[in-house]
């Protein structure tokens, strides 16, 4: 291509499918933190300074935007592979479940899957470029 470096699909797949099975899992987990907040102490007693709450409040916060980037990417997919991430990662669908509901054969689907995937990969760059060069995702392999 001219513009834009060419894209290793068979790798890239491979980052993003492990993206969602470990990743998206964790910072999930980690964006829904509730023990972020938590009342001052007035005991009079040294207490460690390392792990201060408010070191806990900015990180819960980051993981908030970045979870809010990557739904966000995930909804400006088009309709079709909306469907597939949404029902396999927002609503916890299984894989034979969403293929039932948008009607494909086995095959197709994991075909559709496959595109769903690659194009989640180019909003996510988007998507997260947009909350500064730290906080960039680039799950796209290079050739």
């Amino acid at each position: 291509m001219i513009f834009f470096p060419e894209i290793d699909e068979k790798e890239t797949l491979v980052k993003v499918k492990a993206f969602f099975k470990y990743d998206f899992r964790k910072l999930e987990r980690l964006a829904g933190y509730d023990g972020v907040i938590s009342s001052p102490s007035f005991d009079g007693l040294p207490h460690s300074t390392g792990k201060s709450p408010d070191n806990y409040f900015v990180n819960h916060a980051s993981y908030a935007e970045l979870l809010k980037a990557i739904k966000t990417a995930i909804e400006t997919c088009t309709d079709g592979n909306k469907a597939i991430l949404k029902g396999c990662y927002i609503h916890n669908l299984t894989n034979l479940q969403v293929q039932l509901r948008i009607g494909y054969s086995r095959s197709y689907y994991y075909t559709l899957k496959d595109k769903a995937y690659l194009e989640f990969a180019d909003r996510l760059l988007i998507e997260t470029a947009k909350l500064g060069d730290e906080n960039i995702i680039d799950l796209h392999v290079y050739k």
